[in-house]
């Protein structure tokens, strides 16, 4: 697992490159919906380029994880189709809807029977260097998208951030992830995160639960000042052995910091462990991605403590066999 960890940066740059050699459609660029379908590590490119369209682009951008098509798809939208396998049903279910809808599509894979039909129909695509696990293909996923979406003016972003998170993902957190492991070991966790955090949020539990075997949860800032903060009073037994993380980011507004500050002390109160973790750097693109290292850095010094081989994957694997059996 350790070199995919390390992989990062060199993907950044292919990722560039197969943006930059990618051509689209004249009829694609007028485009102003997008609708981004893949499901567990292929999707989570989805949640982050949509959180940062929020602020950089005028696309409308929705992540689709079902096996469904919306009913507002139609010819002017961009169904983008990511499955580093090819293979993923959900998805291969979405694009045989979105193909009667005569929908714009375009096609994220390494391979498999999406990358087949591309090819056969003529849809653009990128197609991914293989013998990747697809939850550490994040920086072909999110980046090859960003700099074709860059190149096309559909986002805004500077050199100087690109440069930055380039330079941000050279350095592995090695000892912070360590130390932040052991802290965490044999705890109950749940994840806080607003903002550029909340897909950060949701990429440490899916990171925890595939490298870690171990459950977490996550919820949104400042959605759960309206809920769950009361949830933390029963089972007694349970919060004591809990531990809330909170990934804060620098643009956080004062109402939000000021009551995220009530709320830790509310959790600390009942006995739980509170650690607050902050993002590096001033550009977006750094701020998510150092604390995307941190936690998959995390999830790799947790399974270490628990002593289970992170790239495994048995009862994901078990599912996707009696899927295969049905059909």
């Amino acid at each position: 697992m350790e070199k995919y960890l390390k992989d990062f940066k060199d993907q950044i740059s292919h990722a560039r490159a197969l943006a930059e050699k990618t051509v689209l459609p004249a009829h694609y660029r007028h485009s102003r919906k997008v609708l981004f379908c893949g499901m567990g590590g292929s999707a989570i490119s989805g949640d982050i380029l949509g959180t940062i369209a929020q602020s950089r682009s005028q696309i409308h951008w929705t992540v689709n994880r079902t096996s469904r098509l919306p009913e507002w798809v139609d010819s002017k939208t961009l169904v983008i189709l990511s499955s580093y396998s090819g293979n993923t049903h959900e998805v291969q279910s979405v694009f045989q809807q979105a193909v009667a809808r005569k929908a714009l599509f375009f096609v994220v894979t390494s391979g498999g029977q999406l990358l087949k039909e591309a090819l056969k129909r003529g849809i653009p695509f990128f197609e991914l260097p293989r013998g990747y696990p697809p939850r550490f293909a994040i920086g072909y996923t999110t980046f090859s998208l960003l700099f074709l979406f860059i190149r096309y003016r559909w986002f805004k972003m500077s050199s100087k951030e690109i440069a930055e998170v380039i330079r941000i993902v050279q350095t592995a957190p090695v000892a912070q992830a360590k130390a932040l492991a052991k802290k965490i070991y044999q705890k109950n966790i749940h994840i806080y995160g607003g903002g550029l955090m909340q897909p950060v949020s949701m990429r440490w539990r899916t990171q925890f639960a595939e490298n870690s075997k171990t459950l977490a949860s996550c919820e949104a800032l400042p959605e759960m000042f309206h809920h769950e903060v009361e949830g933390w009073v029963f089972p007694r037994f349970k919060i004591k052995k809990s531990v809330a993380l909170f990934l804060t980011d620098k643009n956080e507004p004062d109402w939000l910091r000021k009551k995220k500050k009530v709320v830790m002390n509310i959790i600390q109160g009942a006995g739980a462990k509170v650690i607050e973790l902050k993002a590096q750097g001033q550009g977006v693109l750094a701020r998510i991605f150092s604390m995307i290292l941190l936690g998959d850095w995390t999830s790799f010094e947790l399974s270490k403590l628990y002593r289970v081989d992170p790239l495994s994957i048995v009862a994901i694997d078990r599912i996707k066999k009696a899927v295969k059996v049905l059909l």
